[in-house]
C-alpha cells in the first residue's frame, strides 16, 4: 500500500513537471535588468534559476562563516555537561572543593545554571563555607523557584538541629506548593518543635506526595501520630486525637503505647487499659507489654489477673514474665515476683529482668542481692560478665540451671529435647 501511494505521488510529480515545461517552453519569459550602463537581459527562468543559485551559494558561506561559532558553543555546552555531571559525581563522593569547583563552573552555561547552583551551594554547606553557600543559594533564588532554594536551606538547618528555622521557612508556604522532600522535612521539623498536631492534619498531603511509600510510609505516620498524642496538653486533646484514628492505626503498638502512657499522666487509667488490652488482641506486641506493666491496679481488675491469662498462650515470652515480673513487683508479690523473672532469665532475657530483680531485693532490704543483680544488669548493657562475689540463694541457682517449659497445644508440661540431658541421663 505504501508502495503504491509512492508511485501516485512520483507520478503526479511527473505530470506536474510535464505541465510546467510546456508551459515555460510556450513562452520563457523576459527579464532586463539595466544599471549604470549596463544590462541584463535573459529568460525569467533563466533569471529565478540564478537567484535560487545565488540564494544557496549565500547559505552555504553564512554555514562556512558560522561553523567556528557554533562548534565553539557546542564545545562549551559539551564541556559544562561533563563539569555538571563530574561536579554531581564528586558531591555524591564526598568531594567537596572539587563538586563546588565544577559545578560552579558548570553554572555558567544557562541551561545548567540552576541544578549547578544548588549543588554547589551545598557542597559549600558541607565544607562549613556558609556564607559562600548563601551567596549562590540567593543568587539561585533570583532565577527559578524559590521553594528548591529553601529546601536546601531547610536541610542544612535540620543537619544543624535548628527545627524552629525548618518551620519559619515553610510555615507561610502552601503544603501543596511545597517539594515532596521540603514536605517530609517541615513535618519533622513539627514533630521535634512540639507541633505534631499540625502534622497529624498534614499527613494526607504526605500520602499524596509518594515521597514514601509502603511500610516506610507506615512508619512515619505512626511516628508522627504517635508524638501528636504524646504532646497532647489534657485528656480532651489526647481524645480528639485519638478517636478519628483508624482501626489499624489504633492497633500499632507504637501509637496504642504512646496513647496508654499519656493518658495515664492525664489520670485516664481505664482507657489506657482498654486501649492496652484491645490492640494486645488484635497483634501481640513486646512493646505493649512493657507498658501494660506500667499500668496501676485499675478499680475492676487487677492488670497483673489480666497478664497471667496470657500466660497460657506464651508460656516462653521473656517480655510477659518480665512484666508479670514487674507486676507482682507493684502489688509486692515478693516470690511470685521473683520466679517470673528466674524463668524470664532463664528463657535468654538479660538486662531488663536483672534490673527487677534488683528492685524486688532492694524493696526487701536485701542489700547484698540487690547488688548483684544491678551488677548483672549492667553488665548485660555493656555485654560483659558480672564479677560480683555475693553467695547466690537456692532460688537464683535453681533458676540460672532451669530449663524453659514448653507445654503441648493441650497445654501440657513436655519433656526436654536437649541432647546434652539426655547425654547425662543414667542408663541401666
Amino acid at each position: 500500500m505504501r508502495r503504491l501511494v509512492v508511485l501516485i505521488a512520483l507520478l503526479a510529480l511527473a505530470l506536474l513537471g510535464a505541465w510546467l515545461w510546456h508551459w515555460v517552453a510556450r513562452d520563457p519569459g523576459y527579464v532586463l535588468i539595466a544599471l549604470n550602463g549596463y544590462s541584463i537581459e535573459t529568460t525569467l527562468v533563466v533569471a529565478i534559476a540564478a537567484w535560487l543559485a545565488l540564494w544557496i551559494v549565500l547559505w552555504v558561506l553564512l554555514l562556512v562563516l558560522r561553523f567556528p561559532l557554533r562548534y565553539l558553543d557546542q564545545r562549551r555546552k559539551h564541556q559544562s555537561r561533563e563539569c555538571l555531571a563530574g561536579g554531581l559525581v564528586a558531591l555524591h563522593e564526598g568531594r567537596w572543593r572539587r563538586a563546588e569547583k565544577l559545578l560552579r563552573r558548570a553554572a555558567r552555561e544557562s541551561q545548567h545554571r540552576f541544578p549547578a547552583l544548588l549543588g554547589a551551594a551545598r557542597a559549600a554547606q558541607q565544607r562549613g563555607d556558609d556564607a559562600n553557600a548563601e551567596a549562590m543559594l540567593a543568587e539561585a533564588a533570583s532565577e527559578h523557584d524559590p521553594l528548591s532554594v529553601a529546601l536546601l536551606r531547610a536541610r542544612q538547618h535540620q543537619r544543624r538541629g535548628e527545627f524552629a528555622a525548618v518551620t519559619a521557612l515553610f510555615d507561610a508556604e502552601p503544603v501543596a506548593a511545597l517539594p515532596p522532600r521540603a514536605l517530609e522535612i517541615y513535618l519533622h521539623a513539627l514533630t521535634e518543635t512540639g507541633r505534631a498536631r499540625e502534622a497529624v492534619a498534614l499527613l494526607p498531603a504526605l500520602r499524596s506526595s509518594q515521597v514514601l511509600e509502603g511500610t516506610a510510609l507506615e512508619a512515619r505516620e505512626a511516628q508522627i501520630i504517635a508524638l501528636a498524642l504524646q504532646q497532647a496538653i489534657d485528656s480532651e486533646a489526647l481524645e480528639a486525637l485519638w478517636s478519628p484514628l483508624s482501626r489499624r492505626q489504633k492497633a500499632q503498638a507504637r501509637i496504642v503505647a504512646a496513647y496508654a502512657r499519656r493518658a495515664l499522666d492525664c489520670g485516664e487509667t481505664s482507657r489506657a487499659i482498654e486501649a492496652v488490652e484491645k490492640a494486645l488482641r488484635t497483634h501481640w506486641s513486646p512493646e505493649l507489654i512493657a507498658v501494660y506493666s506500667l499500668l496501676p491496679r485499675g478499680g475492676k481488675r487487677s492488670p497483673l489477673k489480666m497478664a497471667e491469662t496470657w500466660l497460657a498462650d506464651h508460656p516462653n515470652d521473656a517480655d510477659l514474665l518480665i512484666a508479670l515480673g514487674r507486676l507482682c513487683r507493684n502489688e509486692q508479690l515478693w516470690g511470685k515476683a521473683e520466679d517470673y523473672l528466674n524463668r524470664a532469665l532463664s528463657l535468654g532475657a538479660k538486662a531488663l529482668a536483672w534490673e527487677e530483680l534488683g528492685h524486688i531485693h532492694a524493696a526487701q532490704h536485701q542489700d547484698a542481692r540487690a547488688r548483684e543483680a544491678y551488677a548483672q544488669a549492667l553488665a548485660a548493657l555493656r555485654n560483659e560478665r558480672a564479677t560480683t562475689p555475693v553467695a547466690r540463694s537456692l532460688r537464683d541457682r535453681i533458676a540460672g540451671e532451669a530449663v524453659a517449659e514448653s507445654r503441648s497445644s493441650m497445654g501440657l508440661p513436655q519433656l526436654s529435647h536437649d541432647p546434652d540431658m539426655l547425654e547425662h541421663t543414667p542408663r541401666d
